[in-house]
């Protein structure tokens, strides 16, 4: 039974379908059709590779807010039950990567050519919810 499972896996595979629980999350910023800031983070599981391919500045300036939720997200809000853990920071070289393990359930990744971008850019974004309400 495991020999099929695993076939059906690369099967899938083959195909370029990712596996359950993962997304990709794609930034992208050009100015004048020159690329200032291109990054990529793939998600699986709690797992997170973190990727600068084009950055003007020479790396991208990253930004990591986890959330600790004690409660389902309410359906008719969109006033999270979650409270935010201090922030981490850290930069990637342009054409680097970086691996993040034991990510939150819920987290904000925020990106940036330099750190006052990428903390701008947190203050905009939505929380990423792999688990989306829907389901």
């Amino acid at each position: 039974m495991h020999y099929l499972i695993a076939l059906i896996y690369f099967v899938l595979a083959l195909l370029g379908v990712d596996g359950v629980g993962s997304h990709t999350i794609v930034t992208h910023s050009a100015v004048n059709g020159v690329d200032v800031l291109y990054s990529r983070a793939r998600v699986v599981a709690d797992v997170a590779d973190i990727s600068c391919i084009r950055s003007a500045s020479g790396s991208c300036h990253y930004r990591l807010l986890t959330h600790a939720c004690t409660a389902p997200r309410p359906r008719a809000t969109a006033v999270s039950a979650c409270t935010s853990a201090p922030a981490e920071q850290f930069a990637v070289a342009m054409g680097a990567s970086r691996q993040i393990v034991g990510l939150a359930a819920r987290f904000t990744l925020c990106v940036g050519q330099d750190s006052e971008v990428a903390h701008a850019e947190c203050e905009t974004m939505p929380t990423v919810d792999p688990l989306p309400s829907r389901w």
